[in-house]
Order: structure tokens, then C-alpha cells, then sequence
């Protein structure tokens, strides 16, 4: 081999390598565990607990400074029998979850498009990711009358991928189902 392709070689083997080593999460799947639906007139009021993995892998990239971004998506489908289903609502909860070093404690955020709002400490990373999951009386919207005939479903999937780090770690875990990973979707049809 010519010394340019041995080094060329080296550096692919040296990019892999972190990709090979961090490989799946197999241990621990996300799934969205329970999903209630309360409704109220045109609201439907959604009772929802996802979990997520708490493994070491977690505890470090907290550790490291970055953030986890949990992601909780609602959606509201019309079905249809003999064409595509009208998607007629679609929500989306967002938290991140980071490790304050100062007060040894796991910090839950609500993410709005507007910033950060609601917080929330815990001492364990178990509470913090079972508090990321859980969501009660999550209102979606629906203010057209429904067709009495017509089969309404509510849907809920849970998601996690990392969150601030530098370009090239993102680069290197944008390959690992580990960092960016969902669920199933749990879905509830609602009663005519």
C-alpha cells in the first residue's frame, strides 16, 4: 500500500472506531408504556408515560456537559377507508434534561419556542427520565365538529437523541441509533 492510503486507512479506522465501541442500545428500548384519553368537548386530554433508558451511557454524556432532548409527539388521525389518513392535529412536547455539577442534581426543562420554561431537580437520573416520560392532562385541540360515521385515533410516539455537543462528536453519534432513537407508536382509537 502507498504511505497516503495507510494513513487514510488509519484516519477511517480512527472515526469508526467510537461508532463500533458505542454500537445500539439493546439494553433498553424506549416505549411509550401507558397513553389515557380524557375527552372534554373539542379537548382531548392525553395521559401519557414513556420510558427511556437509564444506563451508564447517559450518566456520561450528562456528565460531559451535554444535554439529553426528550421528545413527546401527539397526533391526531383521521382514517380513511379507501385513501391516505387525514392527519388533523400534530403536537409536540419537548424537555431537556442536563447534570448541574454545582448542586449534584438532574435538571429537567420544558422547551417552548419561546425558550426554556417550567424546571425541575431530582437526585436520581431515574426520576428525572420517569418525570421526561410522564405528562398528564396534555391538551389537544380539536375544533371542528367530528363525522359521527368517521374513525378517529390518537397516536403518541417518545424519542430521546442528545443534545449540545460539539459538530464533531454529533458528526461521529449521528450514525448510532443510540443518540437518536424512538418509539413505537402507541395508538387509542376514540369511541364514536
Amino acid at each position: 500500500m502507498k504511505p497516503g492510503r495507510v494513513g487514510l486507512l488509519y484516519a477511517l479506522c480512527a472515526l469508526l472506531l467510537p461508532l463500533l465501541v458505542a454500537g445500539p442500545c439493546t439494553a433498553q428500548e424506549i416505549a411509550v408504556a401507558s397513553l389515557d384519553v380524557n375527552v372534554r368537548g373539542s379537548v382531548f386530554e392525553l395521559n401519557v408515560h414513556a420510558s427511556f433508558p437509564t444506563d451508564d451511557k447517559i450518566r456520561e454524556v450528562l456528565a460531559s456537559g451535554a444535554t439529553v432532548n426528550v421528545r413527546l409527539e401527539a397526533v391526531l388521525d383521521k382514517k380513511q377507508r379507501y385513501w391516505f389518513d387525514e392527519r388533523l392535529v400534530d403536537l409536540t412536547l419537548r424537555r431537556a434534561l442536563s447534570w448541574n455539577a454545582l448542586s449534584q442534581r438532574y435538571v429537567l426543562q420544558e422547551m417552548t419556542p419561546t425558550g426554556p420554561s417550567q424546571q425541575q431537580a431530582f437526585a436520581s437520573l431515574e426520576e428525572a427520565l420517569t418525570a421526561a416520560g410522564t405528562v398528564e392532562n396534555w391538551p389537544l385541540e380539536y375544533s371542528d365538529p367530528r363525522d359521527p360515521d368517521a374513525t378517529y385515533q390518537i397516536g403518541v410516539q417518545a424519542g430521546m437523541r442528545i443534545g449540545n455537543m460539539s459538530k464533531t462528536l454529533r458528526a461521529l453519534t449521528f450514525w448510532t441509533r443510540y443518540w437518536n432513537h424512538r418509539s413505537e407508536w402507541k395508538s387509542w382509537v376514540l369511541p364514536r
